[in-house]
């Protein structure tokens, strides 16, 4: 397996957690009071918005080359490193509501 290839698996898993604990949070959200409903709300679509652009970019990745991989690898990381500061921050902000 070549690490593109491991690379997407990895991120593929955490992608499928991450939806796993986005439809907790979900109904956990639907018991919170009015103003935090907004907030949760906010956090959430950007969660989910982050969740949805690495998914596409993992896609995109898929297609290109292993002779490739070493040129794009920076720009993966930094989106995986995006989008898994923003759900950990959502996380955080809401799992002891």
């Amino acid at each position: 397996m070549s690490n593109r290839e491991a690379y997407i698996k990895k991120a593929e898993a955490q992608l499928k957690e991450w939806s796993a604990q986005i439809d907790l949070l979900k109904a956990k959200g639907e018991n919170l009071a009015v103003d935090a409903e907004i907030e949760f709300k906010k956090k959430l679509d950007e969660a989910e918005e982050k969740r949805s652009e690495l998914s596409s970019y993992l896609e995109q990745l898929a297609d290109k080359t292993d002779s490739i991989w070493d040129d794009i690898k920076d720009e993966a990381e930094e989106k995986w490193n995006t989008a898994s500061k923003t759900f950990s921050d959502f996380i955080d902000d809401f799992k002891y509501r």
